[in-house]
């Protein structure tokens, strides 16, 4: 791939239809051109990639335009070189995203799909990533960051029960939704994965991208998972849904909180057994889920599943 060199670049971008004809663009920026995981990549070369992620500077605090729909909005980039705006208008097309002094759009980096629209489908699925969809070890540091840098987004293992119902949800017409506090860095990595392992392309909420430094010392919004899930609620209407977590971390308590706060949207709560004993902390936690009164399946990477039974019961948990 040729590199152009000190021209910004755009790493990440969407468009999200949401209700009343309106769009969500996001995405982020940087200074240069990093590197894609679209052809077959070894060990070495994903422990390269992953961390001069972190070594790669951000197109902070710059004033861009967005081209839509022959709309030309006016916005800036925050300090992690983000953007995000809601227009009035459903976004088709394509997007351009210019800056001053260059006469051509910025390059898209991603082959990733950019437009999600809306669909007929009568619930969609908000899911986690990091040991919902993909093995990640979220429990065990080493574990982890040798799973990340280590193993290609290719060879990493996918979770059997998760891709098999998200198969039958995308026959649904379904939108799947991936909201992680993994690091915009890592959005190569992940749609990788994803397409790889013939996931539903669904829009990624991920965190800001984060240099060395911000990665070291400045902390993640703590409440970056549950704030994206309103978000999605709250500009939805009466549009239900179905979340996907894992035991490891702080799914079943957000969920919890989702449930109580929504409790005529929630259609059912999937959450993954990481390990094969159940502690009496994620005992406890998953008795004070079910107190939510909604259906919940506690299940294993290999649990056995009906996928068309399981479509129905949603179907009627939906009437």
């Amino acid at each position: 791939m040729k590199i152009f060199n000190n021209i910004p670049v755009v790493w990440q971008i969407s468009a999200l239809h949401l209700t009343a004809k309106r769009t969500l663009f996001s995405g982020v920026l940087l200074s240069n051109s990093p590197f894609t995981y679209d052809t077959k990549i070894g060990v070495l070369s994903n422990l390269i990639k992953v961390i001069k992620s972190y070594f790669i500077r951000a197109y902070a605090n710059k004033e861009i335009s967005i081209t839509s729909n022959g709309s030309t909005i006016n916005t800036n980039t925050d300090k992690h070189g983000g953007f995000q705006l809601i227009v009035g208008f459903q976004h088709n097309g394509e997007i351009k995203i210019n800056i001053a002094g260059l006469d051509k759009p910025l390059r898209i980096l991603q082959t990733y799909p950019i437009s999600f629209h809306n669909t007929n489908s009568p619930f969609d699925v908000i899911s986690d990533i990091d040991d919902t969809i993909i093995v990640s070890y979220t429990a065990h540091f080493f574990k982890r960051v040798g799973a990340l840098v280590f193993t290609p987004p290719k060879k990493r293992k996918v979770i059997g029960f998760s891709k098999k119902i998200f198969a039958e949800f995308r026959k649904q017409d379904a939108r799947i939704f991936y909201i992680s506090k993994s690091e915009s860095n890592l959005f190569g990595v992940l749609t990788s994965f994803i397409t790889h392992n013939n996931l539903p392309k669904g829009k990624l909420f991920l965190t800001p991208f984060s240099n060395f430094y911000q990665l070291l010392f400045e902390k993640k919004d703590k409440d970056f998972k549950i704030e994206s899930i309103r978000f999605l609620i709250g500009n939805s209407e009466n549009k239900k849904y179905v979340l996907f977590g894992d035991d490891s971390q702080q799914d079943i308590d957000i969920y919890s909180k989702i449930a109580r706060e929504y409790p005529r949207q929630i259609l059912k709560i999937y959450i993954r057994q990481t390990k094969n004993k159940i502690s009496p902390y994620q005992k406890r936690m998953i008795e004070k889920l079910k107190s939510s009164n909604l259906p919940v399946e506690y299940f294993k990477a290999d649990t056995k599943i009906d996928t068309e039974k399981e479509i129905s019961q949603l179907k009627n948990y939906y009437q």
